[in-house]
């Protein structure tokens, strides 16, 4: 990955994390050590392995799979915010972590607000 790649990255993750805080009521900080150890974006959103991506190509399956296993190794609810240039952030769960009566690896892929909402209502 270049560097413009990284820059972007971290300014998205940035971006991110100070709507997240302001939405959410919590400080929200990048997980500084997650290059090197693996780990998701942040470490303060409980129960949530978040995994934030900026990016003008899609690539879901790979990210999908990325969220998937941080949450796995932490035990918390995978979730992935993303978004193009001059488009909303999104966000995209395990419809199970929603929905108690869904199990198996079915998503919904959800506004910003809502994933907002939809973690405010799990702290």
């Amino acid at each position: 990955m270049g560097k413009s790649q990284r820059n972007k990255g971290a300014s998205g993750e940035r971006e991110l994390f100070s709507l997240l805080s302001d939405e959410l009521g919590i400080v929200v900080r990048r997980n500084l050590t997650q290059t090197r150890g693996g780990g998701c974006d942040t470490i303060d959103i409980p129960n949530f392995s978040l995994e934030c991506k900026r990016c003008e190509t899609y690539n879901f399956n790979a990210w999908w799979q990325q969220t998937i296993e941080q949450a796995l190794r932490s035990k918390n609810k995978p979730v992935l915010f993303y978004r193009k240039s001059r488009r909303p952030w999104r966000a995209m769960f395990l419809l199970s972590n929603i929905c108690s009566d869904f199990s198996g690896s079915d998503t919904v892929d959800v506004s910003f607000e809502t994933a907002c909402l939809i973690i405010r209502e799990s702290l």
